[in-house]
């Protein structure tokens, strides 16, 4: 049962691959206890929520098994005039589920057609005579990401702080214009990160991260690039766990392909490889004595945010939440201004030999 302070305008909708069942309301969020997304209940596995625009909120439940809506009620306590959403599930086949699904999506379009994945977060033009930086703080909204297990930080949070501190100080420290893919608590795809630095014909991007390991006492800095297979497995679970974030928004799974391959032999010719390498080397040198590292920290996978032809782009991972000492560091605001001078001071050194050394403020 999910609870509403007025009647709600809301779509249901079915999703597979994993299979989920997706709650949307309109102009309206989801005011429910901090426990609600750990409960579990019949098909029910797991359970997220938040907003995917700031007029659209998500309710994502991900299911044991191909299922269907057999009871359905929405009823108003006239007392309160607050209204009360009840649904019971029942498992069907998998062919039956997946007829139903390409029924609804012949309907609604792909993930509901409920969000729009481009053309929502905006890239004004490129300033002549700056370098433009894309800050991309990683997940938002109904993607809160990974959440710590000492203190309850969440990493979308995190993210957020940290990229909003690095940016005035980067526009403090050269002639850098700075393009954000998200500045508040909203969703943003995986692909429209990329379309943002596209838009903006950006010279850097920096993905900010924080995620969980299942191994705990992993912990460190560590700043990936793109490739097409992963250097370890560590990176490789953390590429995982990453690509997932439009599923968790109940957007369709990414398909596979061999882009990654095709995007490396593109970029191979455009020097965009070697620019993001060069830049990871500059970050993982100007970290090594101001913030903890993992061992190996420059590490490389298939990042779905980095798979872009045309900006040189880096994932950094301030540290895994899954530590718990890491965890307390991010929480600090101290520790967040420090980890953005460091990512500064590697920008100003990335493009120092491009602007000239006197154009670098503080250089």
């Amino acid at each position: 049962m999910i609870k509403f302070d007025g009647k709600p305008d809301y779509r249901l909708f079915f999703m597979e691959n994993p299979v989920r069942l997706v709650l949307e309301t309109e102009r309206s969020g989801f005011a429910l206890p901090e426990d609600f997304a750990e409960r579990k209940a019949g098909l029910i596995e797991q359970l997220r929520f938040g907003s995917v625009t700031r007029e659209r909120s998500r309710l994502v439940a991900s299911l044991a098994g191909p299922a269907e809506i057999i009871e359905k009620s929405l009823e108003a306590d006239p007392a309160t005039g607050r209204y009360t959403l009840s649904l019971k599930l029942a498992a069907i086949p998998a062919a039956t589920f997946s007829e139903r699904v390409r029924q609804q999506e012949a309907l609604l379009g792909s993930s509901g057609g409920t969000v729009v994945k481009g053309g929502r977060v905006g890239a004004p033009p490129k300033r002549e005579g700056y370098f433009t930086i894309v800050i991309d703080p990683g997940h938002g909204g109904i993607d809160g990401g990974s959440k710590g297990r000492k203190i309850g930080l969440v990493e979308k949070e995190v993210t957020l702080g940290v990229g909003k501190k690095l940016g005035p100080l980067l526009e403090k420290a050269g002639p850098f214009h700075i393009v954000y893919t998200r500045e508040e608590d909203v969703f943003v795809s995986l692909r429209e990160r990329q379309a943002v630095a596209e838009r903006a014909n950006g010279d850097l991007m920096i993905s900010i991260h924080a995620d969980s390991l299942r191994q705990k006492f992993v912990r460190g800095a560590t700043v990936y690039t793109l490739a097409d297979k992963a250097t370890d497995a560590l990176a490789q679970q953390v590429a995982d766990s990453e690509n997932l974030a439009d599923v968790v928004a109940g957007l369709a799974a990414p398909e596979e392909s061999d882009a990654v391959t095709d995007i490396l032999a593109d970029l191979t010719l455009r020097e965009t490889t070697r620019f993001s390498h060069a830049f990871a080397a500059m970050l993982v040198r100007r970290l090594r004595d101001r913030v903890e590292l993992i061992n190996n920290p420059h590490r490389a996978a298939s990042f779905a945010v980095l798979k872009n032809a045309e900006v040189p782009s880096v994932l950094l991972e301030l540290g895994y939440l899954s530590n718990a000492d890491d965890e307390k560091l991010m929480g600090e605001e101290k520790w967040q201004q420090q980890a953005a001078e460091v990512v500064v001071e590697a920008v100003r050194e990335f493009f120092a030999t491009r602007i000239g050394r006197s154009d670098v403020k503080g250089g």
